[in-house]
């Protein structure tokens, strides 16, 4: 069985870790930059991503019912999933983070397999063709992993592409730079919101997802994203995480497709790739290369109201933050229900409040002396409870 691992900083492009086969020397073949292997669901996430740009939302529902759709030469392609359809509307929410292959096709169906083809290739997958059938939506033409973390990266970059780049200098023998690269110009693909939007969806696959051995074998607790992927037959096993500083994939399986993972579960992205990429990822938070506490931030973040619920949030995933289940790829679709937090005193959720209260009235008064508007006063009439949030 064979391997391939990407790492980069969506940031810059900068290539931070290539790992081309399981052992060089056994086998000199590159499956990062040179195999080109079904991506399955991790394709999903531009099925979506097109969704969204046409001004579908999150939160819209579809039937999860079973799917029949022509293809041409009296041919009807139906998509399934690992369980019976439950007949019930499902958001796009849920048919992401669950990897729902019955809602993914529907949605292929209504935003049109050229247009996710044509979203794919801005965003990175710029060297391998894609086939505009409807089974696109699923991962069925290949394409090659540094394309993929590529395009993962552009999500993480909120929307701007950019060309991964390995030699950043080149220097002699006694440290002199002879030559310097700057990072690539970004290419806007995909606009600021739009992208927050997927990248908000793909934070469920990690959180109550295919992908919630992230938090709950690795422990991590940073904001990231992602999606796993599996192909038919348990070919291919694909997985892609996101970071505000870093975007890393992993691909296993055998050289030849043909040879297959017999294990269901072996054979799944989220036990085959999902593991690596998680070693890596807590191995570099671990040791500070990336900083716990980094956040993607929304397109619209600004003033008092997001100061405010950002630190919400994050008290809200420090104090609820047992491990989730796991959940097996493209079947279950149960929540997960957080502890109850512990009794105390002190109410640091209050804390937080009045603190980010009292900084913008501080701010109010600063600008008040040089000439803007008053300050809103602060007294108990006006104060904020966490009770009623």
């Amino acid at each position: 069985i064979q391997a391939g691992f990407l790492a980069i900083d969506p940031r810059n492009g900068y290539i931070k870790a290539w790992v081309g086969s399981r052992d060089f020397e056994q086998d000199a073949f590159d499956h990062v930059h040179s195999a080109r292997r079904q991506p399955g669901s991790t394709f999903k996430a531009f099925v979506y991503g097109e969704a969204f740009r046409q001004g579908f939302r999150p939160e819209d529902t579809l039937l999860d019912q079973s799917v029949e759709i022509p293809v041409g030469d009296n041919e009807i392609w139906r998509p399934t999933d690992g369980k019976p359809p439950s007949g019930e509307a499902m958001s796009l929410a849920d048919g992401l983070a669950l990897s729902k292959n019955t809602i993914t096709a529907q949605l292929m169906q209504q935003v049109g397999p050229s247009k996710v083809a044509r979203l794919a290739r801005a965003i990175g997958i710029r060297q391998s063709m894609l086939d505009t059938v409807p089974s696109l939506a699923l991962g069925t033409s290949p394409v090659t992993l540094k394309e993929m973390v590529a395009a993962y990266g552009t999500v993480a970059n909120g929307g701007d592409y950019l060309e991964p780049r390995m030699i950043t200098r080149i220097e002699d023998r006694h440290g002199n730079i002879l030559e310097e690269f700057a990072p690539a110009d970004p290419e806007n693909a995909l606009s600021p919101e739009v992208t927050y939007a997927l990248l908000d969806t793909l934070r469920g696959a990690i959180d109550r997802g295919t992908g919630t051995a992230i938090r709950s074998r690795f422990g991590i607790r940073a904001d990231v994203a992602g999606k796993t992927g599996t192909t038919q037959d348990n070919a291919d096993g694909w997985f892609i995480l996101m970071h505000p500083q870093l975007v890393a994939g992993a691909w296993v399986g055998f050289n030849d497709p043909r040879v297959t993972l017999r294990s269901d579960y072996w054979g799944q992205g989220a036990h085959s790739a999902l593991p690596i990429v998680g070693e890596v990822f807590r191995g570099a938070l671990r040791s500070r290369l990336i900083d716990s506490k980094a956040r993607f931030i929304p397109p619209d973040d600004t003033g008092l109201l997001h100061r405010l619920s950002s630190e919400i949030v994050e008290w809200l995933r420090e104090r609820f933050a047992s491990p989730p289940e796991s959940v097996k790829e493209e079947t279950s679709n149960a929540p997960i229900q957080p502890p109850k937090p512990p009794a105390q005193e002190v109410d640091p959720l209050q804390e937080v409040i009045d603190r980010i209260i009292e900084e913008s009235n501080r701010e109010d008064r600063v600008n008040q002396e040089i000439g803007n508007a008053p300050p809103i006063p602060m007294s108990k009439n006006n104060r904020i409870s966490s009770e009623a949030l």
